[in-house]
């Protein structure tokens, strides 16, 4: 049934003028959209790096800025959804980032791709709350709100593990430039489906405030921490520039603590500062993707660099993972309803690190027959768990929360991926062999035992019992509940 909205606060249109069928295809086009440009880049490294005539060090940053503005702004653009309305927002974010793709593809020089890159993680960081926020205004009830999770983490989840393939096919056969003209035609088809009417409308809440100093402070933590893991392994942990990124990181921490202590509308709501189970699973994505794409990133300057496989051949060795995180999401959506979420993500955590213990097997004599199971383990592991997170977060907020608490579950993943890229690519990059290739399995495996060691219980939820039930009555474990104090 559709939610009831209370005055001033964010509220979906009717259930009858909303079309499901419709809304679940647009936002899996456009989110699927912004999640391949995540990973599709690493393998057109090389060949962007001749035609550019540029090094290593800047290329890091076409794979981190869009990602780390990415990170940065999601908090931000989860209230903007709130602010300003899921479906407006929506459509803004796919015009800015088909310009942004456009500008990306006729770049003369890094600096103009870097920029570009930039402008593309500004508009991802509006399209993915508002993607996500759609997704619940329009499957209120849990049930088929968990098969749309399972659809939706399929439909649009699967490009991003497909990226690597897709962008050695296109680099390869049409050019590097081809990955971001590409998202030309994805981009209008996607604006089209949105303004064909039939997906939800909520009111804005126009009293919700943009948090600019907190926002400010995030970016600069962000930003001077990723500089001093990129700069401190290239220069020394002890050189100038890595610790001042560390000092400047360290202050901006501090600034956006007490920020968000004495700021009348923070970019975190108490609500959710009091939700300790949400912030495990913001933990756990953070510490599954820093290792996941961290891998990612390395064994693609390994297989290219040590191996000397073309840009083709090094996508399509990562198909064994591309394809349980393609095709787990249905599983894990009916295995979530029935066993809950927490023994679903434990077994997705086992997986991956078993996956990435299997790197250490590597060998100048082995065949690709041990890369792929330890691909396949990490995929497995990635699809297990990535659809439990989605479900257990936006189906315990309130409809008024959605934007701001899906922005802060996939905030956590795109800096998971930011530090992955910049802790494991450096160290890959030392140079790149088969003993940094080691280091880097190990590293993503003890990142992956955090994260399992970090997940906690969830308790259930009290039942909603009818008078003819008995006390004792309960429901299976139920979504993540957050306090409602607006």
């Amino acid at each position: 049934m559709a939610t009831e909205a209370h005055p001033g606060q964010a509220g979906p249109e009717p259930a009858e003028r909303v079309r499901p069928g419709l809304t679940l295809a647009v936002i899996c086009i456009g989110y699927a959209m912004v999640v391949v440009d995540t990973t599709i880049v690493n393998v057109a490294l090389p060949a962007i790096g001749r035609d550019l005539h540029t090094g290593l060090d800047a290329l890091q940053w076409v794979v981190d800025g869009y990602v780390l503005v990415l990170a940065c702004l999601l908090l931000s653009g989860g209230t903007l959804v709130d602010r300003w309305g899921t479906l407006r927002v929506f459509r803004m974010g796919v015009v800015l980032f088909t310009l942004a793709s456009a500008l990306c593809g006729v770049a003369p020089d890094i600096s103009v791709l870097v920029g570009a890159r930039l402008l593309q993680g500004v508009a991802a960081a509006m399209l993915m709350p508002a993607s996500m926020a759609l997704l619940a205004q329009t499957f209120p009830d849990r049930a088929r709100r968990a098969r749309a999770v399972a659809l939706f983490t399929t439909a649009a989840g699967s490009p991003q593990a497909f990226g690597p393939v897709l962008g050695g096919l296109l680099v390869s056969t049409v050019g590097w430039r081809s990955i971001f003209f590409i998202n030309l035609p994805i981009g209008a088809l996607t604006l089209l489906l949105a303004s064909a009417g039939g997906l939800p409308r909520n009111r804005p809440d126009r009293a919700r405030a943009l948090d600019l100093p907190g926002q400010f402070a995030v970016v600069v933590t962000m930003a001077a921490f990723t500089a001093a893991l990129i700069q401190g392994h290239a220069q020394g942990w002890t050189a100038p520039l890595p610790l001042a990124a560390d000092l400047v990181a360290v202050v901006g921490a501090v600034l956006f603590v007490l920020r968000q202590r004495r700021a009348a509308a923070p970019m975190l709501p108490a609500s959710l500062l009091r939700a300790p189970r949400l912030f495990s699973h913001v933990n756990t994505g953070l510490l599954l993707f820093a290792a996941y794409y961290g891998l990612v990133f390395a064994l693609s300057l390994y297989l290219q660099q040590v191996r000397h496989l073309s840009a083709l051949d090094t996508g399509l060795q990562f198909l064994p993972s591309a394809l349980p995180i393609f095709l787990l999401p249905v599983l894990t959506g009916r295995l979530t309803t029935r066993w809950g979420a927490r023994p679903v993500v434990v077994a997705g955590l086992c997986l991956a690190a078993a996956g990435a213990l299997t790197l250490l097997a590597v060998g100048p004599g082995t065949g690709v027959l041990t890369l792929s199971v330890a691909l396949a383990l990490l995929g497995c592991g990635v699809g297990l768990t990535v659809g439990p997170q989605i479900t257990l977060v936006i189906g315990g907020v309130p409809g008024e929360q959605a934007g701001i608490a899906s922005g802060l579950l996939n905030a956590g993943r795109q800096t998971g991926y930011v530090l992955g890229v910049a802790v494991l690519g450096s160290i890959a990059n030392s140079p790149i062999g088969l003993g940094a290739l080691h280091t880097t399995a190990l590293v993503a495996a003890a990142l992956v035992l955090v994260a399992l060691v970090t997940v906690r219980p969830t308790r259930p939820a009290p039942p909603e019992r009818s008078p003819e039930q008995g006390p004792e009555e309960a429901r299976p474990e139920q979504p993540l509940r957050i306090p409602d104090t607006t």
